[in-house]
């Protein structure tokens, strides 16, 4: 199978992805600070002023949190675990309350739709997402799964069934437009699952979004993902 320009730029990208490191809960109200906090990695002034998690004024040297490019700030360590736990809705809605929120992109639109698909078990929603007749691909955890109609029919129709309950919550979110072509990055955490049974997945997915007719759909999927253990006690 000849592999597209667009498809090698992709697969390098989605090499660069770092696991997302677990941190513990928030507990109680305000915990002691230890002696010396690192400020965040990112140096960028946080949009809001009181903490999301506790509504308290927020720490400049409590970590932060990128949301929809801008910085989102907290009254203490532990707080922004509580924060990635949310809904990207009412994260999206804390945003608002700060700045106006830029309309998405229609490659960002289709992203974002995906998860829809898998949250409603809609696998016609999830296919008309996809260039048709072979010319769409997927890679799972660096593994060539030929095209799409071959992943959908072996792996994504079996897994639906266990896909129940499907939510998806958005750690970090990037779109790089190369000519006609968008890659959008995406990491999280999906669950899963019955809530006595349920299970988290940290994950990232590279989408490569090109024009079909007027239709923005996805040429390339790299989906990487694993099972996020609970801590022993």
């Amino acid at each position: 199978m000849s592999v597209r320009p667009a498809f090698i730029a992709v697969v390098l990208l989605a090499g660069t992805f770092a696991a997302i490191a677990a941190q513990p809960s928030h507990q109680g109200h305000h915990p002691e600070k230890p002696a010396a906090v690192a400020p965040p990695a990112e140096a960028v002034k946080p949009v809001n002023d009181r903490c999301p998690i506790q509504g308290e004024e927020v720490d400049p040297e409590a970590p932060a949190r990128m949301w929809r490019g801008q910085a989102i700030g907290f009254c203490c360590p532990g707080c922004e675990t509580e924060w990635d736990a949310k809904p990207d809705a009412e994260k999206d809605a804390f945003l608002a309350r700060y700045t106006t929120l830029a309309e998405p992109s229609q490659a960002v639109r289709v992203a974002r739709q995906f998860h829809e698909g898998l949250a409603a078990g809609d696998l016609s929603a999830i296919d008309r997402l996809f260039l048709q007749g072979g010319r769409a691909s997927v890679l799972e955890n660096g593994t060539d799964e030929g095209t799409w109609e071959r992943y959908r029919e072996e792996h994504l129709k079996p897994e639906l069934k266990e896909l129940t309950d499907y939510e998806w919550r958005t750690s970090a979110e990037a779109e790089d437009r190369l000519g006609a072509a968008s890659i959008v990055r995406q990491t999280g955490v999906f669950t899963i699952g019955a809530e006595k049974s349920r299970k988290s997945f940290i994950t990232a997915i590279t989408l490569v979004v090109v024009d079909d007719g007027g239709q923005s759909r996805i040429a390339h999927m790299h989906w990487s993902s694993r099972e996020l253990k609970p801590e022993k006690k």
